[in-house]
């Protein structure tokens, strides 16, 4: 019963975090989001110490963005590298970033002539089937059972809401058993106009 409860209050306080994300208030703000990585680094400090995992940061440079809803996508990537994460591999989580022109992504979804602020979380975990790449961005979606890993089947759906609200696409590749890469494109604003 225990389990149960504490199953239930998780999914109910990632719906609020869903839920937020739809009607806060999107206030952007001149953030650097290397002190927003270093935050949620040292968040799950302890989870990482827990299984050895390295976490590589290369993020540089300041966006306009909603600082807690950025915060918490990335939160949320972290957290799933850590959550699925091989038991027989040391984890290596790497983030970086860069600001470029739409067509050097060859993302066709992306404005050739926009600047974006470029963010790639990738892992060396358990990875995933590329042709579930769609599902695992949708609500109450997991690919795993709950007995294999924890979680709501939320957390992804809520990285892909927060992106949006950025003006924004993610896209993530995986690979079983090697790892997954997440690749963030958010377009460059100044104030409330995107560049």
């Amino acid at each position: 019963m225990q389990n149960a409860a504490h199953r239930m209050q998780t999914l109910i306080n990632d719906l609020l975090a869903y839920s937020r994300t739809n009607v806060q208030e999107r206030i952007f703000e001149k953030t650097n989001i290397n002190t927003l990585v270093e935050e949620v680094k040292e968040d799950l400090k302890e989870e990482l110490e827990r299984i050895n995992g390295v976490f590589e940061n290369h993020v540089i440079g300041e966006a306009h963005i909603i600082p807690f809803q950025f915060r918490q996508l990335i939160y949320n990537l972290v957290s799933n590298s850590i959550r699925f994460s091989r038991p027989s591999t040391p984890l290596h989580i790497k983030i970086t970033g860069k600001i470029g022109k739409g067509g050097t992504f060859n993302i066709s979804k992306l404005s050739p002539e926009k600047n974006y602020y470029h963010i790639s979380i990738s892992d060396n975990g358990i990875g995933f089937e590329q042709h579930y790449v769609e599902k695992i961005f949708e609500v109450f979606q997991r690919l795993h059972g709950r007995n294999e890993y924890a979680g709501t089947g939320i957390g992804l759906a809520i990285v892909k809401k927060i992106v949006e609200n950025h003006h924004g696409i993610i896209t993530a590749t995986g690979e079983q058993n090697k790892g997954a890469i997440f690749n963030i494109y958010i377009p460059i604003m100044i104030g409330n106009s995107i560049l």
